[in-house]
């Protein structure tokens, strides 16, 4: 494979594996500032178990960003 393409994959899946774990760490923090806030009543937990299913899916996504990354240094030919 042509080395450019190599190098350039492989700058495309360490972008992806930062922004998975950018949304990770999104996801975590907006959870946990969801949990700690002040605000009861049905609503409040309504709106946290609504966080907590977002969160979910921002996990998701970076675990798809991750397996992305996977697949193009498998295709680069060099784990990383």
């Amino acid at each position: 494979m042509n080395p450019s393409l190599v190098q350039e994959l492989h700058a495309v899946a360490a972008l992806c594996d930062d922004r998975a774990a950018r949304l990770e760490a999104s996801g975590d923090l907006l959870a946990t500032r969801a949990v700690t806030a002040t605000w009861a009543g049905p609503a409040a937990d309504r709106f946290r178990a609504l966080i907590v299913e977002r969160r979910n899916e921002l996990r998701a996504s970076a675990a798809a960003l991750r397996d992305a990354a996977a697949l193009m240094r498998a295709t680069a030919g060099t784990p990383r």
